[in-house]
């Protein structure tokens, strides 16, 4: 377990959340946005299997696995494996050149929402971890 770099990753999780919102308000940025939801799970999960000591590797389908672990496990409420693998695939539509319908059409504000509610989640899960620490080295 390694709190440290759990927060370390939820830390910049909210950055790119942050990020994330604001290319969801007028003017949209539509593949920012999903870019930096996409990469905020990432390090959403990243944390999270720091904090349970789960081995996770710098593949997406490895932290889409990883995600559905935690799920199982009951460690989150959420399992967001598919979430993942969708937001890959969206973002890259991007890469590829024009957004396409999906991309288009995703509701940027409720992506950024539900990113939010997970990182929140997370957080109060991480901050736990961190005062039962705290506690037992106090």
């Amino acid at each position: 377990m390694d709190l440290e770099q759990a927060r370390n990753h939820l830390d910049l999780a909210r950055k790119q959340c942050d990020k994330a919102a604001t290319d969801s308000w007028e003017p949209q940025e539509p593949a920012s946005c999903v870019t930096n939801v996409f990469y905020a799970y990432e390090n959403v999960i990243v944390a999270l299997a720091e904090c349970f000591t789960i081995k996770w590797k710098k593949n997406h389908y490895d932290k889409a696995d990883v995600a559905a672990q935690l799920a199982k496990e009951g460690r989150i409420t959420t399992d967001v494996s598919q979430e993942l693998l969708r937001l890959n695939t969206l973002r890259k539509d991007v890469s590829y050149g024009e957004p396409g319908h999906d991309l288009i059409n995703e509701d940027l504000e409720g992506l950024v929402s539900e990113l939010e509610s997970f990182i929140d989640e997370s957080d109060e899960i991480l901050s736990k971890l961190e005062d039962q620490e705290t506690d037992e080295d106090g």
